[in-house]
């Protein structure tokens, strides 16, 4: 007869409790206490749950391996902080990010995350989970409760200073160019090795608090990128996942990080957008809106009150929409004038225009007179794209040959067409592509010969 196979002792956590010298009973109190500091007062794993854990190698669900790594490194007095991996403990990539939002635990993730994702092969399938709803949400809600705590001290000898910091993020805007002119298929990889790279220097000395601070921006706004190239290659899964470890980096830094958390927050809308959850997308935006309050007029109040009306007409929300638009008009007219970070450079009058149009293109559905007032606004805004922002003029064109369509100007929509499909000759943008698609389905309602000929066009860039 064949019995169950033996569940092997792990040993990996039975040896750091071993250095901890404490009993299993013991430690799950400290697993809970520091449960409690990270805002998570359901979990309190008692003695009998802590056994399972080390004699069965029971793997307990997430955020416990991060929350547990945690507490061991404070118990063993670790210089280092331990992972889940150190442990025995499973953390698979991009199923979101750590538990903790220790400073900590925070770098040790996502240096694990790029480190991984460095080696991992791209032609298989992903083995990450998409977070929606009510845990997508839950991920992100820290960021607006949990206090701001101090940095802690360095681990590695070393002297950080602003000029360092300053040149990270010149570095990160040179990539983000890259990325608006070819796409995120190029420089992905890159991203990634130099996120992990400056993610180290979070170890080491540095010569004042703002510089830890300002280097957890720059960690923050690095993440960003590498988020959406995954997000522009179609690597959804790990997208997310680096935009969550983002808004993670961005509460080290404080006050100062209030801004590049929005901008992460738009990100994920901006993704849940495109993959068709507009409820998510609202609860994002919102949650972005709600803790960037505090910010003045201008750049990133616009381009989340634009983002904000996108949601609501999604959802038919119409009314809604008008006046997220009218904020957001208000916000551009009301700006001082203050320095832009580059993470918000890409919101200019030709994204407000193109944003706004979309909305009335989505209302047309509703109400076909409507795309006329879509066509305008396009069109004034592909007028005011810069050339360089290639990513861009491809989804504007795509954007205005579906408002062409719903307005029934279907020879101006295959011109349209044909230019966004020189576009996209010059971009990796697996997005771009799904727009097309989108394209051609709204074409197959129409029976026309320049429809007709417009859908070869797209099929034969596509194939």
């Amino acid at each position: 007869m064949t019995g169950r196979p033996a569940r092997r002792r792990n040993v990996a956590l039975a040896y750091w409790v071993d250095v901890a010298d404490v009993t299993y009973e013991e430690l799950g109190e400290e697993v809970t206490k520091t449960a409690r500091a990270h805002g998570f007062h359901d979990i309190e794993p008692d003695r009998s749950r802590v056994g399972k854990w080390i004699k069965y190698s029971e793997q307990p669900r997430r955020p416990l391996p991060a929350l547990i790594a945690e507490t061991l490194t404070r118990l063993c007095h670790r210089p280092r902080p331990l992972t889940p991996a150190d442990l025995g403990l499973h953390s698979p990539p991009g199923t979101g990010p750590t538990g903790s939002w220790k400073a900590e635990a925070v770098v040790a993730a996502i240096i694990d995350t790029a480190r991984s994702d460095a080696v991992t092969d791209e032609t298989g399938p992903s083995t990450a989970r998409m977070l929606t709803g009510s845990e997508l949400i839950s991920a992100v809600q820290p960021w607006l409760h949990l206090p701001d705590e101090p940095l802690p001290s360095p681990i590695r000898p070393g002297r950080l200073g602003m000029n360092d910091v300053q040149n990270i993020m010149a570095t990160t805007d040179a990539f983000r160019g890259l990325d608006s002119a070819h796409g995120g298929g190029l420089s992905r990889r890159a991203v990634v090795g130099q996120l992990h790279d400056v993610t180290l220097l979070a170890t080491h000395g540095r010569t004042s608090d703002n510089v830890g601070r300002a280097l957890f921006v720059a960690i923050a706004d690095l993440a960003s990128v590498a988020g959406w190239m995954n997000h522009d290659v179609g690597r959804h899964s790990e997208a997310q996942h680096y935009f969550l470890l983002g808004l993670q980096a961005a509460k080290q830094a404080g006050r100062d990080g209030a801004g590049i958390a929005g901008h992460l927050l738009n990100c994920l809308s901006r993704q849940a957008n495109h993959l068709g959850r507009a409820e998510d997308a609202l609860d994002l935006v919102q949650a972005a809106q709600y803790g960037t309050r505090k910010h003045p007029p201008g750049q990133l109040r616009a381009f989340l009150s634009t983002l904000e009306a996108r949601c609501h007409a999604v959802l038919g929300h119409l009314p809604e929409a008008e006046r997220a638009l009218g904020t957001a008009d208000d916000a551009l007219t009301a700006d001082h004038g203050e320095p832009v970070p580059s993470w918000a450079a890409w919101f200019d009058e030709a994204e407000y225009h193109v944003t706004a149009g979309v909305c009335e293109s989505i209302a047309a559905t509703h109400d076909p007179r409507r795309a006329v007032r879509a066509i305008e606004l396009i069109t004034t805004g592909t007028a005011q794209r810069p050339a360089e922002r290639v990513r861009s003029r491809a989804f504007d064109h795509i954007a205005l040959a579906r408002a062409q369509v719903q307005a029934d100007q279907l020879e101006a929509a295959d011109h349209t067409t044909a230019t966004a499909l020189d576009l996209l000759g010059r971009v990796t943008s697996t997005r771009v592509t799904d727009r097309l698609r989108e394209l051609d389905t709204e074409l197959a309602a129409s029976s026309a010969t320049a429809t007709a000929e417009t859908r070869d066009r797209i099929r034969t860039a596509l194939t």
